[in-house]
């Protein structure tokens, strides 16, 4: 009966608790000043990085005319250029290769060849294509390959367009007849072919330059739920493997660059598992991703988010479903986005430079892009310009979608190329340029920063990367201010500092002092001395908490006034981390860190106590609460202590800062275990349960109170409702 009472009380304690907090959280939260990155997609297209110049439709590209038949392009599924400007357009539908030239006009169909036994041949289905550049291969040739998907085969051809030879399923048990259906393929530098089969669940396929099968690579991860991992245990390792086959997905396209790294595409059927890896930044379910030779996941994502399209902009629960990927200048990279005819660009550390394109018929915007690729042409004035070109699923037939760079666009890639190749001067003035026309665009200000930087200017540097949010590159110029300020102030320093340590040596040793000599007072202690002694207890639990309780060397006052301190070190550290441990300047109002505090102290307070009688504890409600509040005396100084250290240390130093306070939690958990234990007078493992059992019950009326809170507030509007109602009656 009296344990029902106490539980009764203390769920009214805790629902009055929660209506008063549940009052003021409103105002509290309003003044909780939170930054959430968002890029509104206005923003990223104007200015425009591409503008759409032309639209070639089959009969433009000369198709239609009769010298190459009269067949237009249908089921056209992909794009790709050589280093000669010439343009080729796989027509799955129509079983051929389309070959463009740098006007876009038709010159050459390849839709039949004639093997090395005499027999003549012909395509069915052909999906993908590459052209090697002679330029960057290491033996110096230059061959086309085709994916023929439905005969499940590559053929090669010379850039005479003359048949080679043909690679064919590789004799290998590894590779069955039904994983080798290509549809996308990309060749190295070294001849190293590495092929997308729709079939192909276990990865990239890598074949020799002859052929041969070398293995998988970037096998995607696989993972299942709670019921098919048991069933899984009882399951053959044939049945194991055939279930990791089913729930895996095969990549949809690829692409090589010139450095021999691998751009592979997916399309993830799990948009809830792709979109909390672009938000984390994590590559296991990332659309898209880049591998080395050994399928070694090497992108960097050093953007906001992860490089994956429509979730890294707009903050949206929606995704992006990507089909391409194509490496542009200066080491950016784009991807292709067909849900919303859309392309994001990146650079090579994972940044967004711009995004454009939308869904329709308007000139510029595509009803169905199903491929690109990026076209470089040498102008009249020996400038190398990269068009972009979209091949166009457009209802009235395939065409394509010519882009031109925009000045916004060049600007951008000269800033690049400047900063690629350490010419700071010239990439701070280009990136200048690229912030008078954007003035949000956010690795601008990195790109100057990183300048300035290399140039020796730490804080210049460090204003302009504290623009963009940037905490990598600030902390690398803050270590060298910092440094510069040791070197110069390094003996005032250490006096400051070994002042510190011997001043707390002579605290420590005082408030020691001080203990001793109130050991032997009789009666009433005074609020200092009762201050002090949680010093001791800190060092001293078990005799610290046992003279707490039966020596009166604590009180409710004391313990109040600890506990306040210690709201008050969280609402500093609220407020006063350094720029690289908290770069959105998120802060939050004294009220939240009551909330935060407090509630959970008196929580535990309420549910230890409800249990005291159920479990024979010898503690009250005030030994509970002072027992409670006296462990929390290490947790301020380790807040204030680690706070104080995110303004001087850098980012790589910042495990520092969760050690010391992670060593804080540690200290105070074990000194409120032990305040329980002989508070309480529980055994070791008795006192184990009763923690438990003390979570438990916190939980429990928390929720209780959360409910009868609630219910009040509902039942205080019904009411009030219902007067309103009367006063607007009469």
């Amino acid at each position: 009966m009296k344990a029902m009472k106490r539980i009764l009380v203390a769920v009214i304690l805790a629902a009055m608790l929660c209506t008063v907090l549940f009052s003021v959280s409103a105002s509290a939260f309003e003044s909780y000043d939170t930054f959430t990155y968002s890029i509104d997609l206005e923003e990223l297209r104007s200015p425009t990085a591409y503008s759409a110049s032309a639209v070639f439709d089959s009969a433009k590209m000369g198709l239609t005319s009769g010298k190459y038949g009269t067949l237009a392009l249908r089921d056209a599924k992909d794009l790709v250029t050589d280093h000669e400007s010439n343009v080729y357009i796989a027509d799955s539908g129509n079983n051929r290769i389309v070959v463009l030239n740098k006007y876009y006009s038709v010159i050459r169909v390849i839709d039949g060849y004639t093997d090395e036994f005499g027999r003549a041949q012909t395509f069915s289905n052909p999906s993908g294509l590459f052209v090697t550049d002679p330029t960057k291969t290491a033996n110096g040739e230059s061959f086309i390959y085709v994916c023929d998907t439905d005969h499940g085969r590559i053929v090669i051809f010379d850039r005479e367009y003359q048949y080679v030879r043909t690679i064919v399923k590789p004799d290998t048990s590894m590779v069955t007849e039904q994983d080798f259906k290509p549809t996308a393929i990309a060749v190295d530098i070294y001849g190293r072919i590495f092929v997308v089969s729709n079939n192909s669940y276990k990865g990239v396929i890598v074949l020799s330059g002859e052929g041969d099968f070398t293995g998988f690579i970037g096998a995607q991860k696989v993972t299942y739920s709670l019921i098919q991992m048991i069933w899984r245990r009882f399951q053959s390792r044939e049945q194991r493997t055939r279930t990791t086959q089913s729930v895996s997905i095969a990549y949809n396209n690829i692409t090589v660059d010139d450095d021999g790294f691998i751009y592979v595409t997916i399309e993830q059927k799990d948009k809830t598992k792709q979109l909390a890896s672009i938000k984390s930044k994590n590559a296991d379910y990332s659309p898209v991703k880049k591998l080395n030779s050994a399928g070694v996941e090497i992108m960097s994502r050093n953007g906001f988010a992860d490089p994956g399209g429509k979730a890294d902009i707009l903050n949206a629960e929606d995704v992006s479903r990507i089909i391409d990927v194509a490496v542009g200048p200066e080491e950016s990279w784009s991807i292709l986005d067909v849900n919303d005819s859309r392309v994001y660009t990146y650079d090579n550390d994972g940044n967004l430079l711009f995004a454009f394109g939308d869904k329709g018929d308007q000139l510029g915007n595509g009803e169905e892009f199903v491929s690109m690729t990026y076209h470089k042409v040498t102008d009249t004035n020996g400038k190398d310009v990269y068009y972009l070109i979209l091949l166009d699923n457009a209802s009235v037939g395939y065409k394509l979608t010519v882009f031109t760079p925009t000045t916004y666009c060049d600007t951008i890639m000269s800033a690049l190329r400047n900063q690629n190749e350490h010419n700071y001067s010239d990439s701070i003035r280009y990136w200048q340029d690229v912030l008078t026309k954007n003035n949000n665009f956010d690795l601008a200000y990195i790109g100057i920063g990183k300048a300035l930087y290399n140039q020796g200017k730490y804080t210049e540097a460090m204003e302009m990367l504290k623009s963009a949010y940037e905490t990598t590159q600030y902390s690398k110029a803050f270590s060298q201010v910092r440094r510069e300020i040791l070197g110069t102030w390094m003996i005032p320093i250490l006096i400051v500092l070994i002042g510190l340590i011997v001043l707390l040596v002579k605290f420590l040793g005082y408030a020691k002092k001080k203990n001793k000599a109130v050991s032997l007072k009789v009666g009433k202690k005074t609020y200092k001395e009762e201050l002090l002694y949680a010093f001791h207890l800190i060092f001293h639990p078990f005799d610290g908490f046992w003279d707490l309780k039966h020596e009166y060397r604590g009180s409710v006052r004391a313990g109040t006034t600890i506990l306040g301190f210690t709201i008050l070190a969280f609402f500093y550290q609220a407020i006063g981390r350094g720029y690289i441990f908290n770069p959105r300047e998120t802060y939050s109002t004294i009220f939240v860190q009551i909330l935060s505090v407090a509630v959970p102290v008196l929580l535990f307070c309420l549910g230890s106590w409800c249990l005291t009688t159920l479990f024979d504890g010898e503690g009250s409600f005030k030994d509970i609460y002072v027992a409670v509040t006296y462990s929390l005396t290490p947790l301020p100084f380790m807040v204030i202590l680690s706070t104080i250290l995110t303004n001087v240390l850098t980012k790589s130093e910042g495990s520092i800062v969760n050690l010391i306070v992670t060593f804080g939690y540690i200290w105070v958990a074990l000194l409120i275990f032990f305040g329980t234990l002989v508070t309480q007078d529980y055994s070791l493992g008795k006192n184990v349960l009763i923690t438990i059992f003390t979570i438990v019950a916190m939980a429990v009326i928390m929720f209780v109170a959360i409910l009868f809170s609630s219910l009040v507030i509902k039942m205080v509007t019904f009411i009030v409702s219902i007067f309103q109602e009367i006063g607007y009656r009469t």
